[in-house]
C-alpha cells in the first residue's frame, strides 16, 4: 500500500462531513491546513486502489492498524433514525469513509476511547459523537494543546485571555491544525455541540475564520465575538506535529 498523495489530502479540505462526525472530519481538514499535519496523514493513511490502512498511533500508548476494505466502505451508508439510507447530494469522501469505519472497528476494540457523555447519544454508527482533541490524540500520538474542551463552561470567557493569545499566535504563522467548538447556548448562526475548522486568523483586524464542514459555510467572527460563542480550542502549531 501506498501513501495517499497531495491531490488526495487536498480533498480534505473543506470535505463534506455526511454523519454526526464533525469531531473526526474537522480534524482530519485541520491537519491538511499544515505542513508537518500533511505528512502525518500521509504516514497514516496508506492506500491501494479502494483498499486502506489506517493507523492510529497512540491507542492506550500503542499504534493500532486497521485494514479497511472496498466492501466494507461500500457498506456503510448514510441512513436516518429508522435506518433508511438517505440519498446524498454529493459524493462522501473515500478517505473519510475510510477513517469511519477504521474508528468503528477502534471503538468495538476499544469501546472506552468514545467519552462517557457521547456514549450516551443513541447513534447509528460507533464512530458518532466524540470530542476532538480525544480523536487527534489517537490518531497523531501527539497530545493537542487544548483551552476549555473539558471544563463545564460553554464559553471561552473565563479563558478569554488566554484564546486571544492563542489566536494571535496562530495568525503569526497561519501554519496550524486547529479546531474550535461550540457547546450548548442556542447562539444564532452557531450549531450547539458542533466542531469547526479554524481556517485562518488575521491579527490585524483581530477576526478568525472557521469552516463548517457539515453545511459548508466560512464564518468570520472577532476575537471578542470567538470567546463569546465559542467552547473551546484544539489542535496543534506546526512545529508540535513533528
Amino acid at each position: 500500500m501506498k501513501p495517499i498523495n497531495f491531490e488526495e489530502i487536498k480533498s480534505l479540505q473543506r470535505v463534506k462531513q455526511h454523519f454526526h462526525d464533525c469531531y473526526l472530519v474537522t480534524s482530519l481538514n485541520s491537519l491538511s491546513n499544515s505542513e508537518n499535519g500533511r505528512k502525518i496523514l500521509q504516514n497514516n493513511i496508506l492506500r491501494e486502489d479502494s483498499n486502506f490502512k489506517i493507523k492510529f498511533k497512540n491507542v492506550n500508548g500503542n499504534q493500532e492498524d486497521f485494514f479497511i476494505t472496498e466492501k466494507e466502505i461500500d457498506d456503510l451508508t448514510l441512513c436516518d433514525r429508522f435506518f433508511n439510507p438517505i440519498e446524498l447530494k454529493e459524493p462522501h469522501n473515500p478517505i473519510i469513509k475510510a477513517i469511519e469505519v477504521a474508528m468503528n472497528k477502534l471503538l468495538s476494540k476499544f469501546p472506552d476511547k468514545k467519552s462517557f457523555i457521547n456514549r450516551l447519544y443513541k447513534t447509528n454508527e460507533q464512530f458518532e459523537y466524540n470530542n476532538p482533541s480525544r480523536f487527534m490524540e489517537m490518531f497523531t500520538g501527539i497530545t493537542p494543546l487544548n483551552i476549555n474542551e473539558k471544563s463545564f463552561r460553554m464559553s471561552l470567557r473565563k479563558n478569554s485571555d488566554d484564546a486571544k493569545g492563542l489566536f494571535q499566535q496562530i495568525g503569526n504563522t497561519n501554519n496550524s491544525s486547529f479546531i474550535v467548538g461550540t457547546g450548548h447556548h442556542f447562539i444564532k448562526g452557531m450549531t450547539n455541540w458542533h466542531c469547526y475548522t479554524l481556517e485562518k486568523v488575521d491579527n490585524k483586524a483581530n477576526t478568525i475564520q472557521i469552516f463548517d464542514n457539515r453545511y459548508q459555510e466560512p464564518i468570520t467572527m472577532s476575537f471578542d465575538e470567538a470567546v463569546k460563542k465559542l467552547k473551546y480550542i484544539t489542535g496543534y502549531f506546526n512545529e508540535s506535529l513533528k
